[in-house]
């Protein structure tokens, strides 16, 4: 889940990783949706994109009045798909979490797993942010269990796995000056996490619509009534949290993992909302930039994180620097850390490479994007920055946020080609975002 090293242990550490210097570009030809129907029920539509290909990829559609209900189609659509994917993550993190402790958690989950098993240190990081978890979260993991077949406690577990591990992810955002015609939006979401499990298996993107809202209704009872945004969640089978997802209100999200912050980052908790909880809810409930960085400043916050929020509407994007303590909005005039060498400001620019204080990935991310200023297109984007930067190993989204448009790939599955492809390596495909919200109800 680690992709970098330790050159100390203190808080000014710096990760050692780099990109390999004749990294080559990515030629892949970009797809065109061509989703095939396979399954509806009540309120649910369940596509496969890319049928029958190593690309291939789920979109499910959910229309459901509530989240419980929402949670309840999934089950019935990916039923056979939930029962393996679910069971089959936590046998692997069973076989993995004596063997590679040091590389995959972070020191306060290892400290757990020492005195406990793996349910158990789950089950402690669940307890801890109870308090802060929204029920529609917890409702929708109930209703899939329901439909499913698989345990709720499970689905609960893996939904943990994020604030015990983070991962080592990039992004940008770029707009103005830094685009063609001198206007729009750009944003890269590249996760970097494990591609030894089945996370590569059960790629998918599942598309939210809006619930109808009552006017006048107060946020909570908005809330348990279904989203108020239409919106995508890119990411695994079942999976409710967000790490990558876009809404219809043309904004999205990136996010990196920090394991190497500096002193700025202040104290992490373990007691907060979980940020996929977060995320989702700037998904599903934001119609602004202004929203969302009011939602973060005022969130319970935990862990040591970077977190990008892009706005087509306005042609805004803000990283910020996220912990227990900080809540910090970095655009092209304040971004940090301050390098001139390996994280050198770019005008109507901002960009992080695997973390916050990581030299060999942020200064070759920097470098393409500056050689690429006012030029950056998506197809540039994906031949020559993300893949001579080799980030996004299990699944990237390059948001095109005015068109409404969204770049997805992922990682290839198992058994299904000769040679492991990370995601930077492959065909992206396009999806017209105004098109999947817009899908019919069946």
């Amino acid at each position: 889940l680690a992709l970098c090293l330790a050159l100390g242990s203190a808080s000014a550490s710096y990760c050692s990783g780099s990109p390999d210097p004749d990294a080559p570009a990515n030629s892949e030809p970009i797809l065109e949706a061509d989703p095939v129907l396979l399954r509806t029920v009540e309120n649910g539509k369940l596509y496969v994109v890319n049928a029958n290909k190593t690309t291939q990829f789920y979109v499910t559609h959910l229309y459901g009045a509530d989240s419980y209900t929402n949670g309840y189609i999934q089950g019935q659509l990916l039923k056979e798909e939930l029962e393996n994917f679910y069971p089959s993550v936590w046998r692997y993190l069973e076989d993995e979490a004596e063997s590679a402790l040091p590389g995959k958690f972070p020191q306060w989950f290892q400290d757990k797993l020492m005195n406990s098993a793996m349910d158990a240190a789950l089950d402690w990081t669940a307890a801890a942010t109870a308090p802060y978890t929204d029920q529609d979260f917890l409702d929708e993991l109930k209703g899939m269990s329901a439909s499913s077949g698989v345990d709720y406690d499970l689905l609960v577990r893996i939904h943990m796995l994020p604030e015990a591990t983070k991962g080592h992810c990039s992004m940008f955002g770029a707009w103005g000056s830094a685009l063609p015609t001198g206007d729009g939006l750009l944003q890269l979401r590249a996760l970097d996490w494990d591609t030894d499990g089945p996370f590569r298996d059960f790629p998918a993107v599942t598309v939210y619509h809006a619930a109808p809202q009552k006017e006048g209704m107060a946020y909570r009872e908005r809330k348990s009534s279904g989203p108020k945004n239409s919106w995508a969640n890119v990411g695994f089978v079942g999976f409710v949290g967000s790490i990558t997802g876009m809404s219809d209100k043309q904004m999205a999200i990136s996010e990196i993992g920090v394991s190497f912050p500096d002193d700025s980052f202040g104290q992490e908790s373990r007691k907060g909302v979980p940020f996929v909880n977060l995320l989702r809810d700037v998904l599903s409930m934001d119609s602004s930039l202004e929203e969302s960085m009011d939602r973060i400043t005022n969130a319970h916050r935990t862990c040591d994180l970077i977190l990008g929020v892009g706005d087509g509407k306005e042609e805004q994007f803000r990283g910020v620097q996220y912990s227990a303590s900080v809540a910090n909005f970095m655009d092209d005039t304040n971004m940090q850390p301050v390098n001139d060498t390996w994280h050198a400001p770019i005008e109507d620019m901002v960009y992080w490479g695997m973390d916050w204080l990581c030299p060999g990935f942020s200064e070759v991310l920097g470098t393409q994007l500056a050689k690429y200023h006012g030029s950056l297109t998506p197809d540039i984007a994906i031949s020559e920055v993300v893949a001579r930067t080799q980030t996004g190993n299990l699944h990237i989204a390059l948001y095109d946020l005015p068109q409404s448009e969204m770049y997805v790939s992922f990682a290839s599955p198992k058994g299904q080609d000769q040679d492991m492809q990370y995601a930077y390596q492959r065909s992206y495909t396009k999806l017209d975002m105004t098109s999947l919200f817009a899908e019919a109800a069946p």
